[in-house]
């Protein structure tokens, strides 16, 4: 974005565009870690219930850091 735009964003909007987009990053990063908490609790109570084996968890467990990785290299790019 030129500065010719980001002025007339800010002008229109009343915040500038990088602290838009570093709240917008905040609030998705947050998300973004109540999820993979909630996923990685479901997969601890699953192994710990004996509704998934050693295995299974693990491989869960790996599948859900590597989105989670991702979505963190979507947001922050």
């Amino acid at each position: 974005m030129d500065p010719t735009m980001s002025l007339a964003f800010e002008a229109g909007s009343g915040v500038s565009p990088t602290a838009l987009r570093t709240t917008v990053q905040l609030i998705a990063s947050g998300v973004i870690l109540l999820v993979f908490a909630w996923a990685m609790l479901a997969i601890f109570n699953a192994y710990k219930e004996e509704r998934a084996s050693l295995m299974s968890a693990t491989w869960s467990a790996l599948k859900v850091m590597v989105i989670l990785a991702v979505l963190f290299f979507a947001v922050f790019r």
